[in-house]
Parts: C-alpha cells; sequence; structure tokens
C-alpha cells in the first residue's frame, strides 16, 4: 500500500525525519476496520508514514544488526511486539498501532525535541498492565499515571532506554530460542496454553504480554522520569 508521505529505509534517525512506522508482520489478510484504520494514520498524524509488511521488513534491517534467530519462529503478534523495540532503538521514530487516529503528530515530534527526555507517550491506564502480578504489578498499576502506553509513542533512538529494552527483549528470546524451534506459533494470536483449533492447549513458549507489556511497563518505571506525557493516544474502539 502507499500513499502520500510514505517513508523509504535509509541511514536515516526517524526522530529527527519525523516518521511514524506502522507493522502488519504476518500473512494474515488486514480486516476493513483495519485498512479504515491504516488510512486515517497515512492522512491525519501529517508525518511521513513506514508501513511494513513481512515482504519489507528486511529493508529495515539494520546489515551490523540482524533480527533475532528466534524470529521465523514468533506469532506475528510477537513479530510486532519484538519490531517496533528494534525500530526504536536503530531508527527511533513515532510507532503506532493500526488503530484509528485523528490526531495530528508533529506537536507530539515538537515536544520531546524541546525537552531532554527519552521517550513521549499517552499515560497508561491502570487496567492496562493486567499481566504483571504479586508486588510488582500492584507498584505498577499504582503508578499508572507516571508510565506510557504501549499502542502508540515516539523515542529518541540510540538511548540506554531503547538499549535496555532491545537487550531485555533479546534475552529473554535467547531464553525462548530452542523452545520455540520445537514450537513455532501456530496462528498470529498464539500464546501459552490458549486453546488450539484441535482443542488442545498450545505449547507455544510465550506469554501474550511476555515480550512487550512484561518487559515495557517494568522498564518505564524505573526510567519514568525520562518520559513525556501527552494525548497521543489512538482511538481503541472496533478496531479488529
Amino acid at each position: 500500500m502507499t500513499a502520500p508521505g510514505t517513508a523509504t529505509p535509509h541511514d536515516l534517525d526517524a526522530f529527527a525525519g519525523r516518521i511514524v512506522f506502522c507493522l502488519w508482520t504476518g500473512p494474515e489478510i488486514m480486516s476493513d476496520a483495519r485498512l479504515r484504520a491504516l488510512w486515517t494514520i497515512f492522512r491525519n498524524t501529517g508525518c511521513g508514514v513506514a508501513f511494513i509488511t513481512r515482504e519489507t521488513v528486511g529493508d529495515w534491517v539494520k546489515p551490523d544488526f540482524p533480527l533475532h534467530p528466534a524470529w521465523p519462529y514468533l506469532s506475528s503478534t510477537h513479530k510486532a511486539d519484538y519490531l517496533r523495540c528494534y525500530l526504536m532503538h536503530h531508527y527511533g521514530g513515532g510507532y503506532t498501532d493500526i488503530k484509528s487516529t485523528s490526531k495530528r503528530w508533529g506537536p507530539f515530534f515538537n515536544q520531546l525535541a524541546a525537552s531532554d527526555k527519552l521517550a513521549l507517550g499517552y499515560q497508561e491506564l491502570a487496567h492496562g498492565i493486567p499481566h504483571i502480578t504479586g508486588e510488582l504489578g500492584d507498584l505498577l498499576r499504582r503508578s499508572h499515571q507516571e508510565l506510557i502506553g504501549l499502542c502508540a509513542f515516539i523515542f529518541r533512538k540510540g538511548t540506554p532506554l531503547t538499549a535496555a529494552w532491545l537487550a531485555r527483549t533479546e534475552a529473554l528470546l535467547d531464553q525462548k530460542l530452542d523452545a520455540l524451534r520445537r514450537h513455532p506459533a501456530i496462528h498470529p494470536l498464539d500464546q501459552t496454553g490458549v486453546l488450539l483449533p484441535n482443542g488442545q492447549p498450545s505449547p507455544y513458549p510465550l506469554r501474550w504480554a511476555e515480550l512487550l507489556g512484561e518487559i515495557f511497563h517494568p522498564l518505564t518505571y524505573e526510567q519514568r522520569h525520562q518520559l513525556l506525557l501527552s494525548p497521543i493516544d489512538p482511538s481503541f474502539a472496533s478496531y479488529r
């Protein structure tokens, strides 16, 4: 899909270039609702948009920094979780889920550029952190007003924050690699224990939020002083 403002990869700083990334990493056909949402991103953000698919992801892989060996075995959802982390570290810039937006992103880029902060996002909701239990989960939910959400944000590239995010993500994939090779994802929403079409629980070795929220929320809590909060969030209504 092409549209005015479409970005192509160079050796670029996507934060300085005001590029917004969107990802569709599997072979699945995008629903009409998703297509309409994607078009609002092209039409409304006022920024260059890099819409990356499984056919074009290789164009964005840095020669000296290949994707993790676990990549082929991940579900489409977990590929998108991993890739947004990879892109934010190596390119920076914006990222949004394919959800409808009516917002111009220029002011958000300006706000982060005028600060000494490392990332900007919308304020997370307490119920946006259901996947972390125990004392840490309780702390994160109490502190949600200081955290940014997962579905739309802007990062400076190559910072200690993005480096820590990528390192923790790839360390988890290192731990899971052998199990992923034995039990690769079967469908785009695969997760540990979900019932498969044959009625059996999935042996896929990653929980739903294990590769994103379970890393991102604790990390951004640790570095919450490096975050800006701004209403960049998309619409969460009827996006599937």
